[in-house]
């Protein structure tokens, strides 16, 4: 039930390309725009250095999807965008947050966002995850920053599965963890070494070319590693898929059917298209900005809850509510059954791990 459920969810295996993009078409999710509070509480620190500005430069893998949520009765998934530009969005609500505790002779703060995302799960409880990857500058004269720390973490909020939310109350928690490491370490400055402004925008963009993102063509093959992955330098091109009991495959080196020599591949690509391969499943998917996420995972997870709901809704002789009620539980085992991040050491209980969205184009494994 397991496996047959995740192939529902992210459309296993070698659909037709042209029905694909003509159900994305016909279902494409709908976007919320993330709003913020109209009179933030700042929690600005008492007794700290005094500050005259807090500047921010983001390099983030994506701008403007920051990521999922879940929405209505049917938990129907919708894209998270920002009302406007990525970095005007962050920097206005900065703005707004703590100009009221600005000295003018304080020192300036830069906050260098390097990736930036929303994401959503409801099981018994609602779990909102927002990952901050970011470095912190301090600069005494106005002019050379030093850097005084680094975060890159996962923040997990949670919340009645009834409750709504607007997700900007997720953002200005992470803009309060960043103002409170920087006063932290910043209160003694380190013997970094000083930059300008343009050196750490320059430095903050990603140095490391990404063939699989910028080459027009894919070539075919399988990935022993992300690595290949990364440069659209597939090592294995002699090899047979196997299909296995349960619609699950393996890879063996083709010819070696006497005694078939299994490979460990990281994904392959064929007829164009690139499939992770995890845990002998093949997962879809493709480009999206500067990163992959999984193909169609909001379409086909979309259509999962809407026939769950419906069934729930359909089972029940006491109308909406208690068709509701059936429906949240039938929701939570599905979602229970969803692909889940596992690479986030520090949530180990697999209800509260994110449903996987994307790749980390860092580490090859699977993100939100």
């Amino acid at each position: 039930m397991k496996t047959k459920l995740l192939f529902v969810l992210v459309h296993f295996m070698f659909a037709s390309n042209a029905q694909t993009k003509e159900k994305a078409t016909a279902e494409a999710p709908e976007v919320l725009n993330i709003k913020f509070q109209k009179f933030p509480i700042a929690d600005f620190p008492e007794n700290v250095f005094p500050v005259s500005e807090i500047r921010l430069i983001q390099n983030v893998k994506d701008s403007i999807n920051l990521g999922y949520a879940l929405k209505g009765l049917t938990r129907r998934v919708v894209i998270l965008r920002p009302g406007k530009p990525l970095t005007d969005f962050l920097q206005e609500h900065i703005l707004k947050m703590y100009k009221n505790d600005y000295k003018k002779q304080g020192a300036k703060m830069l906050w260098v966002l390097k990736d930036f995302r929303l994401g959503e799960r409801i099981t018994d409880m609602r779990y909102i995850y927002t990952r901050l990857d970011a470095d912190t500058y301090i600069s005494k004269d106005g002019n050379l920053f030093k850097k005084v720390f680094s975060i890159d973490t996962v923040l997990i909020t949670e919340t009645d599965a009834l409750m709504t939310r607007s997700y900007g109350q997720d953002i200005e928690s992470a803009f309060k963890i960043l103002l409170k490491v920087s006063f932290q370490y910043g209160d003694e400055l380190s013997n970094a070494e000083e930059m300008a402004l343009e050196q750490i925008a320059g430095q903050s963009k990603r140095n490391s070319v990404m063939h699989i993102l910028t080459d027009s063509v894919y070539n075919e093959g399988a990935y022993a590693s992300f690595e290949e992955f990364i440069q659209n330098k597939p090592s294995i091109l002699n090899f047979e898929m196997v299909l296995m009991e349960g619609n699950r495959v393996k890879f063996v080196k083709a010819g070696s059917n006497s005694q078939p020599v299994v490979l460990d591949v990281w994904g392959i690509c064929q007829k164009g298209d690139i499939y992770k391969y995890h845990e002998w499943n093949l997962i879809p998917i493709e480009k999206q900005g500067t990163g992959f996420i999984i193909s169609n995972y909001a379409e086909n997870t979309n259509k999962v809850n809407r026939k769950l709901f419906f069934t729930a809704l359909g089972a029940s002789q006491a109308g909406a509510i208690v068709g509701g009620v059936m429906y949240y539980q039938a929701h939570a085992d599905a979602v229970s059954r969803q692909l889940v991040v596992k690479s986030i050491p520090y949530i180990t209980d697999p209800n509260k791990r994110p449903v996987a969205t994307c790749i980390d184009m860092e580490t090859g494994d699977f993100s939100f």
